[in-house]
This record gives structure tokens, sequence and C-alpha cells, in this order.
């Protein structure tokens, strides 16, 4: 275990201190305050517009403010996410320290873990800033914390099936820009999975089809509510992809 964290400890801050995570953040951070101010401020608008009982609750607020934020976040993240991660393998690959960290005395597995909670870390980091839009809202405006806890919880666990499937992708390759589009088209095609289910398909397809939809794990705790079973999905999702990481990596030191 001491071998992940120090690799991981390493790594994390090669990201975090990298050109690219700085100008990622700017980016996300610019993007986030621009949508976030403007659609609450609509929504202060439309409140004061209509006075209608329940208007200033907090689930109003939650769906028409934060729920927003969130979707942007995901739909940033889906991009962002492989950007960060190519640095992982393929830039290790590509200047040739990847041969050095094999020969290291560290096994693969150790590898696999230690770059996924790297690139866990940087994309937490880039969470932290974006939580800090709806908690800088509790001091103007009263709302219940247990949803909005609950979506970020989501946001958590999605964010982390993509950093494994970025690392997959870039144990695949030495280009980082392959490894970028790799990891993106992995990540739509979780989204989009569910979109094969035919309209002549069995109920059975049409319930194992919905529940390998990533979008409706999300969905439930955007909503407030966080299933057991949207949990072992997801980190079932992220085991996969930092196995296939192992099994990649493995075969490398044979080769």
């Amino acid at each position: 275990m001491r071998a992940v964290l120090t690799l991981a400890g390493k790594d994390l801050r090669n990201l975090l201190t990298s050109p690219m995570f700085y100008v990622i953040s700017g980016l996300c951070s610019v993007l986030w305050t621009y949508a976030y101010l403007r659609a609450f401020l609509s929504f202060a608008e439309r409140t004061r517009a209509f006075m209608q009982p329940g208007m200033e609750g907090g689930m109003n607020l939650q769906r028409e403010v934060f729920l927003m934020h969130i979707s942007q976040i995901n739909l940033l993240y889906v991009f962002v996410v492989p950007a960060l991660t190519m640095r992982l393998l393929a830039e290790e690959k590509r200047f040739r320290t990847f041969d050095l960290l094999l020969t290291s005395p560290i096994t693969s597995t150790h590898i696999a873990l230690g770059k996924f909670l790297a690139g866990m870390g940087a994309v937490t980091a880039l969470t932290a800033i974006s939580f800090i839009y709806p908690l800088a809202t509790r001091g103007v405006a009263e709302f219940p914390m247990a949803p909005l806890l609950a979506a970020y919880a989501g946001v958590f666990l999605v964010s982390g099936a993509y950093v494994a499937v970025g690392l997959f992708a870039s144990s695949l390759t030495e280009s980082v820009m392959l490894s970028v589009i790799l990891g993106l088209i992995f990540n739509i095609s979780l989204w989009f999975i569910s979109q094969g289910m035919a309209g002549d398909a069995s109920p059975m397809v049409a319930a194992v089809l919905e529940y390998l939809s990533l979008g409706q794990h999300f969905l439930g705790f955007i909503m407030g509510s966080v299933k057991l079973a949207s949990v072992v999905f997801l980190c079932s999702v992220i085991g996969l992809f930092v196995f296939l990481t192992q099994r990649v990596v493995e075969s490398a030191r044979w080769r």
C-alpha cells in the first residue's frame, strides 16, 4: 500500500503543478462562474416576480440552479478528464520513463492503482472548486444539503469512472492525442449504451441495457437518491477499467 500511495502522491503533484491542470481549472472556473451566476440570478428574478408559495424552497433551488450546475460539471468532465489522464501512462511511454517504472520493484497492480488515485485526486480538486458555488449560495439562501451532497456523491463516482476509463485509454498508446480521443470515445459510449435498446427488445434485454447506462444511474444521484445498485455499478465500472489497465501494464513487462 505504501508503494501505491508513494506513486500516487508523485503523480498527483505532477498533475496539479502541470500547465494543463491550470488551463483546465481556469477554463472550468470561468464557464462555471458565468453559467452559475446566470442561472442563480434568473431564479432570483423569477422568485421576486411571482412570489408563489414554495418558490423559495430548497428543492426549487436544487432543481433549477444546482442540477444545471452539476450537469455542466459532468459534461465538462467527459472532455477534460481524458486530457488529464493522458499524462498518467501515455506521456510516460512517450518520454520513455514508463520502462523505468516497469523495472522498479512494484507490481502492475501498484502502478494501476497509484495512477488511478493520482488522477482521482486531480479530478477531486476540480470537483472541490465546483462545490464552492452552491456552498457560497448558502450565505444568501436556505436549502437542504442532503440532495446536494447526494448529487455530488454521484459526481464523485462518475468522475471516478471517467478517470478509470481515461487511464485505460492512456495505457493503450504512447500518443497523448490518441489517448484523449480514445478516452472521449469510451466516455461517450458509457452514456449512450442504452440507446441500443430496440423498440421490440425483450423486457429482460431492455432492463439489462438500462442498467448498463451511466446516465440512468447518474440521474438518480442528481435527483437526490443514492441507490445501492448505482453505487455498485459505478464502482464496478471503475474496478473493471483499473483491472484492464493492470493487464495492459502487466503485458508490457513481457514484451
